[in-house]
């Protein structure tokens, strides 16, 4: 996938991101597992892009956006590449870790490994999880706690939103993104977009140019 290399230059274009992010939702799983690794990475990558997080996110004006890769995940080298991009005016710092002190330092953008899902009860117990944008590919992790799930089915990946859960968080995420997700609710059971109500605007907000 040397074609993904081209989006570590900051000046991309919202909708190019969108556009290639559509195109990865019908992965085929044939392919091979190291292309599914670089696609969940582009994937945290878009995320970063079309999530909005607050001012109290950040300590400081100079902060960088943190991504924590947390566990053995494989995800290729995809990230290495993106790292110190420019995501609006914040610097991508990406962080990978077995240590659970690491991720207790903070996070904005948390990806949980399957060979960490023994921990999620700890992770979202004793981790302060606002303004935190978890995600992680372990089944069911939208559903119980997490706010992204990246699901692979027979013939594709794509994810699930849980609204509730990005709200309570104090994430914005965009419409376009929205638009491309599976959402569900605090009871885990899908959401239709046209029954969102006007809470949920809040979670999507016309990002600026």
């Amino acid at each position: 996938m040397s074609s993904l290399m081209s989006l570590r230059k900051s000046f991309i274009s919202r909708p190019l991101i969108a556009s290639v992010l559509l195109m990865l939702l019908s992965v085929p799983t044939l392919f091979a597992e190291e292309q599914h690794s670089q696609a969940k990475a582009l994937f945290l990558f878009n995320f970063a892009n079309f999530v909005r997080w607050p001012k109290q996110a950040f300590t400081q004006n100079h902060d960088k956006l943190k991504m924590c890769i947390f566990g053995d995940a494989n995800l290729g080298s995809f990230l290495d590449q993106v790292d110190g991009t420019r995501i609006r005016d914040k610097r991508l710092l990406v962080i990978k870790t077995n240590v659970l002190d690491d991720i207790k330092k903070g996070c904005h953008i948390l990806f949980v490994s399957q060979n960490k899902q023994d921990l999620l009860p700890t992770l979202f117990n004793s981790v302060q999880h606002i303004y935190v944008l978890s995600v992680s590919d372990v089944e069911g992790f939208a559903r119980n706690g997490g706010v992204i799930s990246i699901v692979r089915t027979f013939d594709k990946l794509t994810f699930e939103i849980n609204l509730d859960v990005a709200l309570k968080n104090g994430l914005l995420i965009n419409s376009d993104l929205l638009s491309l997700a599976r959402i569900i609710g605090r009871d885990g059971k899908p959401v239709k977009k046209e029954n969102l109500g006007p809470e949920d605007t809040l979670l999507r907000p016309q990002m600026a140019k």
